[in-house]
Parts: C-alpha cells; sequence; structure tokens
C-alpha cells in the first residue's frame, strides 16, 4: 500500500478541509475575539447611477454623521486642519477635493478622529461613510488612493513617559494575540516536517510598523489555505510508511504512538488514537492535552477514518491540531483573579513562551517549560533568573537580538537596493550587511555602553568573512600576472591584472583589505552605524543619495519626533536637474506647505552628504556641467556626451526641533559631527527604549508603560549601558507581564 493517499482519497481530503478549518479552529477551542473579528464579511458595495443617487445617499448617511462627529470642531467659524466638513463638494465629478475626502476617510477608519477624548462613533457609522466615498469616487471616475498609515509609536509625547510626573498613569495594556513571525513558524516547521519541500510560508512581517512583528495578525483566506496545506503535507511526512511482506514500516522519523493509526489491518483503539494525539499535542504544542481535548480529538479522528479511511482520516485528525488557535497565534492574555489594579498576570506558560520567543525563533527551552510547570515564573525574580540564563548561555542561539538591530537601523534593506555593480566593481551589499552584523555583535560582546558605541565607533569590519583568503588570492594573482608580464613583456604591454573578488574595501575608504579585524577607520569620516556603508546604502536610492529618509530615519529613531505621511496630493519628486547638487535640488522642499515636514528632515539628514550612495566618504559631488556638456562636439556638431564637475560638498546641518534643550540648535559639521553629540544624549537613549520595548513588546507604548519604560533606562544606565540588563529589565516589566481585561458592563 502506497504512503500517499490515492487520487479518490485526495478528493475526499479536498472535501474535508472545510470541515477540518471548522473543527479545529471552531469546535475544538475557541477563537479569540480579536481573531473573530478579523473574519466579519464587508458591506456590499454600493453603486450609484448617478449623482442625484449619491447625493441622497450623502444626505441620508454623511452629513448627519458630520453633524454628530466632526462639526464641532470642523465648522465654518474657527475650522481645525482649514477644514469644513460641511464645505465639502459631495459631487466629486465636479470637485478638486477628492484628496481631501480620502484623507478624511482614513482619519475616521483609523480611529485618528475624532480626537482622543471625545465620543466615539459607532464602527457601523464610519464603515457606511468610507462606503459612500467609495461608491462616489468609483462613480465620478477617481481613483482612492487608500495609504497604509505609518504605525509610529512616537506619537506619545516623550515628556509623557520621561518627564516629570510621567508613570503615574495605570497599566492599560490589554490581552494580545500576537503574531507568528515568519522566522518562528519556519523554525516550528522545519523541526517538524524535517525536509519537506512541499511547504509555503504563510505569514508576511507587518506593514508600515517599526518593527515587522508587531501589529495585531490577520487570516485570511489565502492564509488559512496555506496553513491547512501545510498542516496536511506535515502530517503526510509524519506518518511515512510502507508495506513490506505485509508488515506496516515507518519511513524517517515517523513516531510509534502514529504507526499504530496506519495499519489497515489492525484497527487502533481509543488508546491508541489518544496517545497518538498526546504525541501531536507534545510536538507542536509542547504540551498534553486536556482531557475535553483528548476526548474531543479522538472523537473527531474515529469520525474521520469512518468518512475518509483509516489513513487520511487519522492524519486529518493529526493535521487539525496545527490549526488550533495556540499553534498558530501567540495568545498573551492571563489568567486567575485581577489584583488591586485591575491587572492580570500571564499564566508561567504564556510566560514561558513570551520570554522563549523573545530571544529565539523556536520559543521555550525545556529549562523555561519546567520552570512554569514549578511557578519558577510566577515572580519578577524567577523570570529574570531565567533571562539572564539563556542571554548568557553561549550555546543557545539568540537571533531575535541581532534582528532587533537589523530592524531599528534598518540597514539589512541594503541588499534590496539596486545598485549598478558594473559601474561600482567593490560593491557588494549582502557582504556590507554581514560587516555591520558583525559589528553589532562585537559591541554586544563587550555589552558596555552599547547604544553610544554603536553610534560613535570607528572600529569595523571589513569584508571579515572573505578578506583573507580574498588578499591572498589577489597578492597570487598579481605576482602570477607579474611573473608572465616579465617573461612576454611585449604580450603584457596594454594588460591589466585581473585580481579575483569585489573590492569591497573601497567602500569604507580603504585602499586594500584590513590585516585585522575589526579595523580602525579614520575617526574623523567614520562613527558608527549610521556611517557604515550598508546603512547608507539601505538609505539611498539606485544613483543617489536620500537625505529626506536618512534625516526621517534620525528624527524618528533617535529624537523621536513624528514625521506626517506624505499628503495624497503631493508629487513627492525632486527637480530632474543634474546641474545642481542634492542640497540645491532639495531647495524645493522648503516651499511652505513642503517645509512644515521637511525641516524634520532635512537639516539632520543633509550631513550624510559627506557620502555617496555606495557609502564612501567623500569631500566633492558630482554634477554635469552644463556649458561644457555644449561645447563637446565633434567636427560636425555631433554631440559626445555629458560632461561633469566635481563641486564641494556642504555636509553641514543642525539638531532642532527636539524639544530638548541639550540638542537644539546644535549645529553640525557632517555626520560623525553629529552622531557624535546625538550620542551623548539621554534622550536619544530614552527613544532607543522606546524602540527597544516595541520590538520585544510587539505594540507601541503608552503612557501607562512609562513606568516600565523608567525602570529599562534606569537598568541601562545604572549597568554601563548593557544590552543585556536592557532586556532582562523589558522582559521583567509589568507591561510584559501584565494584561488589563475590559471592564465588564
Amino acid at each position: 500500500m502506497p504512503s500517499a493517499p490515492s487520487n479518490r482519497l485526495l478528493l475526499l481530503a479536498a472535501a474535508a478541509t472545510a470541515a477540518l478549518a471548522a473543527a479545529a479552529l471552531g469546535l475544538l477551542a475557541p477563537v479569540p475575539a480579536a481573531l473573530a473579528a478579523e473574519s466579519t464579511a464587508p458591506a456590499a458595495e454600493l453603486k450609484f447611477a448617478d449623482a442625484a443617487a449619491s447625493r441622497a445617499e450623502y444626505d441620508r448617511v454623511v452629513a448627519p454623521f458630520f453633524n454628530a462627529h466632526c462639526v464641532a470642531c470642523h465648522d465654518e467659524k474657527k475650522p481645525k486642519g482649514d477644514l469644513q466638513v460641511m464645505a465639502l463638494d459631495p459631487d466629486l465629478k465636479k470637485s478638486t477635493e477628492a484628496a481631501r475626502w480620502v484623507t478624511l476617510a482614513e482619519k475616521l477608519s483609523s480611529g485618528e478622529m475624532p480626537p482622543k477624548g471625545k465620543p466615539r462613533p459607532d464602527p457601523t457609522a464610519v464603515e457606511a461613510v468610507t462606503r459612500w466615498l467609495k461608491a462616489e469616487m468609483k462613480r465620478s471616475g477617481k481613483h482612492v488612493a487608500k495609504r497604509e498609515a505609518y504605525a509610529n509609536g512616537n506619537v506619545v509625547p516623550h515628556e509623557e513617559l520621561f518627564g516629570p510626573g510621567a508613570g503615574a498613569t495605570p497599566l492599560d495594556v490589554a490581552p494580545q494575540v500576537r503574531r507568528v513571525s515568519p522566522q518562528i513558524y519556519a523554525a516550528a516547521i522545519g523541526d517538524l516536517a524535517k525536509g519537506a519541500s512541499n511547504i509555503g510560508q504563510p505569514f508576511s512581517p507587518a506593514g508600515k510598523s517599526a518593527f515587522k512583528d508587531m501589529g495585531a495578525p490577520k487570516v485570511d483566506e489565502p492564509v488559512t489555505a496555506q496553513l491547512i496545506g501545510n498542516a496536511l503535507a506535515i502530517v503526510e511526512r509524519q506518518t511515512a510508511f510502507k508495506v513490506e511482506d505485509g508488515k506496516v514500516k515507518a519511513i524517517g522519523f515517523t513516531p510509534k504512538e502514529f504507526m499504530a493509526l496506519l495499519d489497515p489491518a489492525a484497527p487502533p483503539t481509543d488508546a491508541q488514537v489518544a496517545a497518538a494525539i498526546d504525541k501531536q499535542f507534545d510536538l507542536v504544542l509542547r504540551r498534553k492535552p486536556t482531557a475535553d481535548e483528548r476526548a474531543r480529538f479522538v472523537a473527531f479522528a474515529r469520525k474521520n477514518m469512518a468518512d475518509a479511511g483509516q489513513t487520511v482520516g487519522a492524519r486529518y485528525a493529526l493535521a487539525a491540531v496545527f490549526l488550533l488557535p495556540e499553534a498558530v497565534f501567540r495568545l498573551e492574555v492571563g489568567a486567575g483573579p485581577a489584583d488591586a489594579h485591575g491587572r492580570v498576570r500571564l499564566t508561567g506558560r504564556e510566560v514561558a513562551f513570551a520570554v522563549g520567543y523573545a530571544l529565539t525563533d523556536r520559543g521555550p527551552d525545556q529549562a523555561l517549560l519546567a520552570a512554569a510547570d514549578k511557578g519558577e515564573l510566577d515572580t519578577a525574580d524567577g523570570v529574570a533568573g531565567h533571562v539572564r540564563r539563556m542571554i548568557d548561555d553561549p550555546k543557545l542561539q539568540k537571533p531575535r537580538v541581532l534582528r532587533f538591530f537589523r530592524e531599528y537601523f534598518g540597514y539589512e534593506q541594503a541588499t534590496e537596493v539596486f545598485k549598478d555593480t558594473k559601474a561600482a566593481s567593490f560593491h557588494d551589499a549582502r557582504t556590507l550587511v554581514e560587516d555591520t552584523d558583525r559589528l553589532v555583535e562585537y559591541v554586544l560582546e563587550q555589552d558596555k555602553d552599547v547604544l553610544y558605541e554603536l553610534l560613535t565607533t570607528n572600529k569595523s569590519f571589513v569584508a571579515y568573512k572573505s578578506a583573507a583568503k580574498t588578499k591572498k588570492e589577489r597578492v597570487d594573482a598579481l605576482a602570477k600576472f607579474e611573473r608572465e608580464k616579465a617573461a612576454n613583456p611585449e604580450k603584457f604591454k596594454t594588460k591589466k591584472p585581473q585580481l579575483p573578488g569585489r573590492s569591497v574595501y573601497e567602500a569604507y575608504g580603504l585602499g586594500d583589505f584590513p590585516d585585522q579585524q575589526p579595523a580602525e577607520l579614520p575617526a574623523d569620516r567614520r562613527a558608527g552605524i549610521l556611517t557604515q556603508p550598508a546603512w547608507l546604502v539601505a538609505w539611498s536610492k539606485a544613483d543617489d543619495n536620500d537625505a529626506i529618509h536618512r534625516g526621517k530615519w534620525v528624527r524618528e529613531r533617535l529624537l523621536g519626533g513624528v514625521v506626517p505621511d506624505i499628503p495624497i496630493t503631493v508629487d513627492a519628486q525632486l527637480p530632474n536637474t543634474p546641474e545642481h547638487t542634492l542640497r540645491t535640488r532639495m531647495n524645493v522642499t522648503r516651499q511652505e506647505y513642503c517645509w512644515k515636514c521637511h525641516q524634520l528632515m532635512n537639516n539632520v539628514g543633509l550631513s550624510f552628504e559627506a557620502y555617496d550612495h555606495l557609502g564612501r566618504d567623500r569631500t566633492t559631488e558630482t554634477v554635469v556641467d552644463p556649458d561644457a556638456t555644449l561645447k563637446n562636439v565633434d567636427k560636425k556638431g555631433k554631440p559626445l556626451g555629458t560632461v561633469t564637475r566635481e563641486v564641494p560638498v556642504d555636509s553641514a546641518g543642525v539638531i532642532d526641533l527636539v524639544g530638548d534643550r541639550s540638542l537644539d540648535g546644535q549645529k553640525t559639521r557632517d555626520a560623525v559631527d553629529m552622531v557624535r553629540k546625538l550620542a551623548r544624549s539621554e534622550r536619544v537613549e530614552q527613544v532607543f527604549v522606546r524602540h527597544a520595548f516595541r520590538y520585544w513588546a510587539g505594540r507601541n507604548e503608552s503612557p501607562g508603560d512609562a513606568a516600565s519604560l523608567q525602570a529599562a533606562h534606569k537598568a541601562y544606565k545604572a549597568s554601563g549601558g548593557s544590552m543585556k540588563a536592557l532586556i532582562t529589565a523589558l522582559l521583567t516589566s509589568d507591561s510584559f507581564l501584565y494584561r488589563v481585561p475590559a471592564q465588564k458592563s
């Protein structure tokens, strides 16, 4: 008998897929409310035959909504944001205000408007407004340019978290259903499927959040279909068998508990089915099923076996375990009675998984699970002991720590920025990212003044994985070339040596691969991650610098500011005038309408003009010389090509609009000067702690997290800038360990 199902059984399996999903996600365990909301069917789409029909719906739905929720702030007397909602023309075929309509709808849908403290409108009423707008846009032939808002936690004023009096607001974090990251899923499936090639990745990173694991999980039909397909493929791998001499034998790693379900000549007993269910729970969920779960799964298996045959039925029962909410999501809800502050603590098992996934992609180790069973994780001190144990264990892989710095600095994006590698034979983005990874690891190994060192060190790794080998190969190739040239000088008169490997050292301003790693770069030209070629390339364009996005990064990730999204009506393009420097071309952003946002980015971003888009330091910028180009013709007047010239680089900047007297108004000579000034700032240190909090908590901070943030910052400072101490403080904070359930009305 073949180990794979026959075509007939595959058809039966396909027909049973819906029942499997319903049983696993509905009948066998309750679906968390946060997930159930994702599956709500949208209202039917509106269509308007003419302007009169649209106006009738506007009068019925939109105008009453505005009167109830908007005119108090947006009337004709003192319209906030220069917006009079009742003055907006609802006939978008005639109106030029489509962009304002879309922006308004986005702010309503996101909950940004009405503002905090004002009565919240009924979600169905908001949906009715947006339905009208979509239908009217379609009728008028306009396009709804929906944008995904940048989920920036900096919207909470810094003073509410670290200022005088901050910390008095009680914790208000609700029970969380966290996403399973692609890395977590891949690690789990890799352990369970053991080499299966037909497993797809159902999850993708979050959208425009600060970190990829933030945001509420969403499971739509494609994700569900992939999860079901994966579950069946994994179980088929888990239950691979063959029949030899009338006996069923395992193929590969099939557990003995599963083998009892696969012999058609020996139908399994209920005890054997239960043992197989127990084994699958242990493999997938790292726990035993409850008595009720076991009974329901045994009944489910029996029904499947009766409907689809013993082998397929058993496989579907085992696959259902992969679709339980606990296997698909990270549930952090807490249990037990609330304390005096209305908080409930995460269970020991929830703490074990939260801590395990905070550091690794494989979740808790056996010591953490055993600690949960013994009650050792019921106190902050107990949790701290295990966090330190895991952090200090050199054999335990902790990819989540390095991943934080990759995502915080964003230098990993260098591999996604196209560069013409023929024109820049030294450019190797993957090697640049690896070098910066190694620099981060090097600083973490010292674990002293981590942020300061990452922002200011002039040490760098330069093609550290291949430098020694490539250098030797180049020396050998050059020696061979010289020998051949000496033997036949005429033949080699015009030839140049072809040296193996890329000259990555050029990106660092060096003339050769360094003999020692990390290398010491000129201290007046390089200072930390923000002057690493990987970071500079990551925040660049294909063939030019990107001072605007470099400045946006500094404003948000170091200064804790908020740069608003680009308005829909703005064509965010700089003039195509190659005869001018980037700084000159950016003068267009000084127009009043643009400068409101660009003043937050330009002054700090232009400091990085001391480097080119490939990460090399420079003192001049190449621009087109229009006069010389015009004269560059042959005897017949045919143009011979563009002529360029070098102009001095202006990398001066100023740190402003921070709200911190120690920083505001400081002029900077270049990026090195700027980052060294920022690295000494306590505010910058606190903003770094805020970002670390977001990464490990999986959410943006709120005023109720102020006490946890202050305690984490205090631990970081008291330890001399230890990242280990900061992570330990975050993972043992009340914000990490407690939840506040919604009060029942």
